[in-house]
């Protein structure tokens, strides 16, 4: 199988919520002042948190809790749902069935529309880091079920990135770990890590999106789909994004905190 890399170039995104030096400043306006002005967004961005972001009734499979956080893990299932969502987009033949990926068209219509994946090949993205803060390298601990999933998932040409805060320098420790704890074996997937001061996640996402179809993304907030959400000055008035939740988003813990059976 032909391996694609994410390239990790500079580059400036085209869509709505790339941002340029001030990042609230340009955090697109919807209406009704959903989003937080500049100002707001510096002195109150603590307090956006996504624990406060009402959920709406998801599926069954989606993992989401009413804290709005992923739910501690009880069983070895807590990423069957998303890996299982990724196995079935990846039959979908591109071509015959359009697959759409999990990533906002446009962040600021706070509307659950994704862009379309034409023939991008598939992905999953999954953040290491854990609510509100960056990724203890020594702390990912064995999952051998996440283990074997990922491996079908690649066994089916799908790649897999994982994102973190983590600087780029530290990318050799955390390759070394994943191997460590069976999450990557044979050390083939992605890192996407802090290359410079200022680089965001939303960057590394919106640059993934141009090679990628990244079919689902796992993470234990929401600000970990879309960064949108760490802006919102009425968490009410992105509801309408829960239909994406075990739907291309799921909350799920963050690998760190599985545990293996």
């Amino acid at each position: 199988m032909i391996r694609r890399r994410l390239h990790t170039a500079c580059a400036v995104s085209a869509l709505a919520m790339t941002l340029g030096g001030c990042v609230a400043a340009a955090i697109p306006v919807v209406a009704g002042g959903a989003i937080l002005s500049a100002h707001d967004a510096q002195t109150r961005r603590g307090n956006a948190s996504l624990a406060s972001v009402p959920t709406a009734e998801a599926p069954a499979t989606s993992g989401a809790v009413g804290s709005g956080r992923a739910e501690a893990p009880g069983s070895r299932s807590a990423f069957e749902p998303f890996i299982g969502y990724a196995l079935a987009e990846t039959a979908r033949h591109p071509t015959d069935d359009r697959r759409r990926s999990a990533i906002l068209a446009d962040p600021g219509t706070l509307q659950p529309v994704t862009t379309d994946c034409s023939i991008l090949p598939p992905a999953v993205l999954i953040d290491l880091d854990p609510a509100g803060g960056t990724l203890d390298i020594a702390s990912l601990t064995p999952d051998a079920p996440l283990g074997r999933a990922l491996e079908d998932l690649r066994a089916q040409e799908t790649d897999v990135f994982w994102i973190s805060e983590t600087s780029a320098g530290d990318a050799g420790t955390l390759r070394n770990r994943l191997r460590e704890t069976g999450l990557d074996p044979a050390g083939r997937d992605t890192l996407l890590l802090m290359r410079r001061p200022g680089d965001r996640k939303q960057l590394r996402r919106k640059e993934l999106a141009r090679t990628h179809c990244v079919m689902a993304i796992a993470g234990d907030e929401r600000s970990d789909f879309d960064e949108l959400y760490a802006y919102l000055k009425d968490p009410s008035a992105a509801a309408a994004l829960d239909a994406l939740i075990g739907r291309g988003w799921f909350l799920v813990p963050t690998p760190p905190e599985t545990k293996e059976d």
